[in-house]
This record gives C-alpha cells, sequence and structure tokens, in this order.
C-alpha cells in the first residue's frame, strides 16, 4: 500500500507538470539572453585550522557554475556544475539538473536532481550565508555529522504551491534521501516545507522522514529531522536563529545556533556578525557527543559581485564512547580569510 501511494502521488505530480526560489547554487541569475542565462559563484580562502596539525592551508571550498533555460513560458531547466568540499584534488560534480513546471498560477513542480527546500541554511545557499560554513546540526564537518553532510541536492519530486496574502509558500517532496545517488531501497523520503516572508524578514518550518543507506555499515538507517529557524534582516541590527531535532545513523541528533548581524553603514557595505551553535548526536547512554562553538567576523562588499569574509571560529568536542567514527575530545578552532566572486 505504502509503494501504490507513492507511485500515485508521482504519477499525479508528473501529469500535472513559481518562481524558483533561493537553494543551493541557484542565487543571482541575470539573464543574457531572452532564454538562457549562466551564472555561479566560487569561494576561496586561506585558512589556519587546528584540525589540520595546525598547518595554513589555501582552499577551494565551493564553486558553482549554472546553466538555466526557459524553455517556454511555464517551463525552466536548470544544471550545475560544482566542486564541493575540503582539501586533495578538486572534484567537479553534476549538482542540480531538473526541470521547473509551472502548470497553473499559484503551482509548480521541479523534478530531477534538485537543492533541498529544508529550513534556511541548508535551502538558501552558502553564497548569501555570512560565516563560512553552515552549523553542524546541518553540515557537519570534522567530527561530526549533520542531515545535510553530503549537500543539499537530492533526486525526485517537489509540488510548490506559491503563497497569496499571509499564506506561506508550502512544498511536498518525495525523494530519494541518499544525495546525488540512486536509492538503495524502495522506501521514499517525504517532505513537507512552510516558509513565510516578510518585510522585516522569514520564517517557516519543514519537516522529512525516510530512510538512508549506509555503504560504510551496510546497514538502512532511519533518516529524519524536523526543522524551526527565524530571521529578521539586518536593518541595521538583524538576527537569526534555527533549531533542528531528528535522527540519523542510529543517533539522536539535535542542534542550534543563534546568529546576531550588525550593517556598520545601512548600505551592506560592511556586516559584522557573531554567532553561537551547539550540536549534539546520542546512540545510547555510553556513546554520545555534544558541540559547542562561537564564531565572529566581517564581510565587506567589494563590489556587487565581490565579497571578502574574515572570521575567527572557536569550537569544543566532548565525546563519550564513540559517535560518527570519533572518541575523542578536542577542539576545533579556525581563522581564515574568504573572497567569493559571483559572476552572470
Amino acid at each position: 500500500m505504502k509503494r501504490l501511494v507513492v507511485c500515485m502521488v508521482i504519477a499525479t505530480m508528473l501529469a500535472s507538470m513559481g518562481a524558483v526560489m533561493a537553494q543551493e547554487g541557484l542565487e543571482g541569475e541575470e539573464c543574457w539572453t531572452d532564454r538562457v542565462c549562466m551564472s555561479g559563484y566560487f569561494q576561496f580562502r586561506f585558512v589556519d585550522d587546528d584540525l589540520r596539525d595546525e598547518s595554513t592551508n589555501f582552499d577551494l571550498r565551493r564553486g558553482f557554475f549554472t546553466i538555466k533555460g526557459d524553455l517556454d513560458s511555464r517551463t525552466t531547466g536548470i544544471i550545475t556544475f560544482a566542486r564541493v568540499g575540503e582539501g586533495a584534488d578538486p572534484n567537479i560534480d553534476l549538482y542540480n539538473a531538473f526541470v521547473d513546471y509551472r502548470f497553473a498560477d499559484r503551482y509548480g513542480v521541479q523534478a530531477g536532481q534538485v537543492p533541498t527546500w529544508f529550513g534556511l541554511e541548508a535551502w538558501e545557499g552558502s553564497s548569501v550565508r555570512l560565516p563560512f560554513e553552515r552549523a553542524k546540526i546541518l553540515e557537519g564537518g570534522p567530527g561530526g555529522w549533520g542531515f545535510w553532510y553530503q549537500g543539499a541536492a537530492d533526486r525526485g519530486v517537489w509540488l510548490r504551491r506559491t503563497p497569496e496574502g499571509n499564506e506561506p509558500l508550502a512544498v511536498l517532496g518525495i525523494w530519494n534521501g541518499q544525495f546525488r545517488s540512486d536509492d538503495a531501497n524502495d522506501d521514499k523520503n517525504v517532505s513537507i516545507d512552510l516558509k513565510w516572508n516578510k518585510p522585516w524578514g522569514q520564517f517557516g518550518a519543514s519537516w522529512f522522514d525516510g530512510e538512508f543507506y549506509n555503504a560504510a555499515t551496510d546497514m538502512t538507517q532511519d533518516r529524519g529531522a524536523i526543522d524551526l529557524y527565524v530571521r529578521k534582516h539586518a536593518t541595521p541590527w538583524g538576527f537569526q536563529a534555527e533549531w533542528v531535532d531528528g535522527e540519523m545513523f542510529g543517533a539522536d541528533r539535535d542542534g542550534f545556533y543563534l546568529q546576531g548581524m550588525y550593517d556598520l553603514q545601512g548600505d551592506g557595505e560592511n556586516v559584522v556578525f557573531a554567532r553561537y551553535e551547539e550540536f549534539n548526536a546520542s546512540v545510547d547512554a555510553a556513546n554520545h557527543s555534544e558541540f559547542d562553538a562561537f564564531a565572529i567576523g566581517i564581510r565587506h562588499k567589494v563590489y556587487d559581485s565581490s565579497y571578502v569574509t574574515a572570521q575567527y571560529s572557536s569550537g569544543d568536542w566532548n565525546r563519550t564512547g564513540t559517535v560518527d567514527g570519533a572518541s575523542s575530545n578536542e577542539d576545533e578552532d579556525l581563522w581564515g580569510i574568504q573572497w567569493q566572486y559571483s559572476y552572470n
């Protein structure tokens, strides 16, 4: 019965086949012809991270290149190539590849390999974020595994209803739950995202539930979470906060961050920020870990398509037993400077 319901929903979406809102790798397109535009950004850093044996490092952290074409008045195709991840040799992946079809004034569908609509930081993408990285509960990083540790994209179908009046943007998704890979079982992930945009900022809620096949352990385990977030624009003071709770890799996971921003001149040229975050993962009473960190920094707009960000962050892991393959207490401190360049 579960398979039948999923198949019926997918068939209805595809048979019915909005604007594409900010998702990873998609921000800032300005078409240079009437039908096709190309855009993207990269982030280049110089960092000193104590998890790299006190070494300093030049790092091409992210690079996105998007081709967007309007096939007709209702249909848009999007392909994004990306270099994501730290260290070693660059790997170029097909990150996004999907069709966005608007079958009514307020309804659209995305089908293919699509960036997530989940929450705020995972959905919005890295080009507009002030700190270098997403919070641990969302992205992961050294010693921890957040819900989107392999990136924001996944394969599936997402039905979108655009808002009217005080209604939220609503998105219903059915997807593999294996990031940019084929599913390893017949159970699909299901998600619901509600997003309110206001003149002062945004707030919203997201939920998803499903399973993830872990090739390292040859196990299929629950993967699901709920997210609540709010943001007030920096005019000149602003803040944002996000809380996530769920389960993945056999561990209960929860975390949050609180972030404050101040626009020094009121024109977006120089914005200072400070963030505090916590991350917790618990397998059982004998195996659990806690992480807390703060970050401070400033982002300077060099010109419309370029930003330079300087940041210092300090974090601490406290572990009992073994969680996510790690078992020791350690510091996670970093200072660095990042240049982000966007092109249209």
